[in-house]
């Protein structure tokens, strides 16, 4: 049986492992509230054109039929996507209301769950823009499960592994946790890096006679040895430190 999107984000992302994710009825809920935001229920009731007590059972967890969702959705200038199943983008204006219901969020569960920004630019395609120009949302991760990995929240971006370059270890559409802080190359791990115009994800080794390897773990791909003095100008962005995969 296929998992929604919703369900692999809860899952892999958002619990990290952990506890059980929540049920879609208390999911939905929990984006109905970012939707509606300060506002008082039943005037966002009003705006929906439908009842106070209804919108107040769908936010105790019921599930609105398709019109009753279309409904909402166009009150609250969001995605019937986004709020049917959590699919991003939240709406179709892109970051500047994205970034609104991100905020919401931050500051509500700040204490328990870290934003982590997920960035447009897919590692081994074009990339003229640096990555942190082209966010397209964030994503919540636990703030316990990441300090127990030893990561901090400050310092990670998420991208989206393009192409087959590293298959079988990171496959197209891989979704790819970087740590900005994790430059200084380690004995041997996968880093996303600048490199001719392109962000790609590569592994680093360093070559004990001088200079390193770029490697490709598909071996379609040749390896690049790279000189000290140009390893010297390599424009790392960080090391990869977990990637969420769709089974």
């Amino acid at each position: 049986m296929h998992k929604t999107q919703e369900q692999q984000r809860l899952e892999a992302v958002i619990t990290g492992g952990g506890p059980e994710p929540e049920s879609v009825g208390a999911a939905f809920s929990r984006r109905l509230r970012l939707a509606i935001g300060d506002q008082p229920v039943f005037r966002f009731a009003q705006r929906c054109g439908i009842s106070d007590s209804l919108i107040r059972k769908y936010l105790e967890g019921s599930m609105p039929g398709l019109e009753k969702l279309i409904m909402i959705a166009r009150a609250a200038d969001v995605r019937v996507g986004w709020l049917a199943t959590g699919e991003l983008p939240v709406r179709e204006c892109g970051e500047a209301a994205g970034l609104r219901v991100a905020n919401t969020l931050q500051a509500r569960y700040a204490g328990e769950f870290a934003l982590i920004p997920w960035y447009e630019a897919q590692c081994d395609s074009a990339a003229d823009q640096s990555p942190d120009e082209r966010m397209a949302e964030r994503l919540a991760f636990r703030r316990d499960w990441l300090l127990g990995e030893g990561l901090a929240p400050e310092g990670l971006v998420l991208v989206c592994a393009g192409g087959d370059s590293m298959v079988p270890t990171v496959a197209d559409g891989d979704l790819l946790m970087v740590d900005t802080r994790e430059r200084d190359l380690a004995e041997d791990a996968i880093y996303v890096l600048r490199l001719d115009h392109h962000v790609v994800a590569k592994r680093l080794q360093v070559d004990w006679k001088g200079g390193l390897w770029v490697r490709s773990d598909n071996p379609q791909y040749a390896d690049q040895h790279i000189s000290t003095e140009d390893a010297a100008e390599l424009n790392i962005v960080g090391r990869v430190v977990w990637m969420a995969r769709r089974i």
